[in-house]
C-alpha cells in the first residue's frame, strides 16, 4: 500500500544473510538514509540461493552477498571491498601454539588442518560453499562434528574448543578475547568479496542507483591483529 499512502516514498526491499548484514548494513545504511530521507527500508534475511531466487523473481529489489563467482548469470552485480579468511585454533587442538595469536600462513600445512574436527555452517551458508571446495580441492573427506546455520555460532563454538572452523575477521573481532590461534587462509582458497546485485536488465529507480553507489563509495576491508 506504500505507493498509495506515501505515493512520493520509494521503497527498496534488500535481501541479505543475517550475518553479512550484521556486519554490513551498519556501514551502508546510516550514511545513505541521511542523504535519502525520503527512501524505506525493508529487509530480507535469507541464505544466499533464497535472496538469489527472490531477486530473479522481483521479490526484493538488490541483494547483499559475498562470493559473487557463484551467482546466477540473470543477476548484475557490483563488487567492492572483502577480506581474508582464517582457520580459527582453540587451545584444545593440538595445533595451538601459547603465546601466539596470527601464526604465519605457512605455519602448518593446510591439508593438516582441513583433516581436523571441524564446526561448520549449514550447507546453505556462502562460506559453507567455500569451504566444501577447499575439502574438495585436496580430496579431504570433512569430520564435521557440528553444524550450525550460523556462522557467527559456528565462530563461537570453535574458539570455545568444539573443534575447529574457518571464518572471517569481521566476525572474529566481534568475539569476546580469549586464548586463540588464527591461522591466514590463502585467499586463492578463499577469499570474501562484497557485492550489490540487482536483476540483469532491471529498471534501476533513482534511491536504488544511489544505493549502489554509496555502497561502491564504502572502504569494507575489516582486518583483524
Amino acid at each position: 500500500m506504500t505507493q498509495y499512502v506515501a505515493p512520493h516514498q520509494e521503497v527498496i526491499r534488500i535481501g541479505v544473510l543475517e550475518s553479512l548484514g550484521s556486519f554490513l548494513l551498519p556501514e551502508l545504511l546510516p550514511q545513505f538514509l541521511l542523504k535519502n530521507p525520503n527512501i524505506k527500508i525493508q529487509l530480507s534475511e535469507n541464505f544466499p540461493r533464497v535472496s538469489e531466487a527472490h531477486l530473479l523473481h522481483e521479490q526484493i529489489d538488490c541483494y547483499l552477498g559475498q562470493t559473487p563467482e557463484s551467482l546466477n548469470r540473470g543477476l548484475d552485480f557490483y563488487v567492492n571491498g572483502g577480506e581474508s579468511y582464517f582457520v580459527i585454533i582453540p587451545p584444545t587442538s593440538k595445533f595451538f601454539k601459547k603465546g601466539h595469536f596470527i601464526l604465519k600462513p605457512q605455519e602448518y600445512d593446510i591439508k593438516e588442518i582441513l583433516r581436523e574436527p571441524f564446526v561448520v555452517s549449514s550447507t546453505n551458508s556462502a562460506i559453507r560453499h567455500q569451504v566444501n571446495g577447499a575439502f574438495q580441492k585436496f580430496h579431504i573427506k570433512p569430520n564435521i562434528i557440528l553444524e550450525s546455520s550460523s556462522i557467527i555460532t559456528a565462530t563461537n563454538l570453535a574458539i570455545k574448543g568444539v573443534g575447529l572452523t574457518i571464518s572471517a575477521a569481521s566476525i572474529i573481532k566481534r568475539m569476546a578475547q580469549t586464548p586463540i590461534n588464527l591461522l591466514p587462509v590463502d585467499q586463492n582458497l578463499i577469499q570474501i568479496k562484497y557485492f550489490i546485485a540487482v536483476k540483469h536488465g532491471q529498471a534501476l529507480k533513482p534511491g536504488l542507483s544511489n544505493l549502489i553507489r554509496t555502497f561502491m563509495k564504502l572502504k569494507i576491508n575489516p582486518n583483524i591483529r
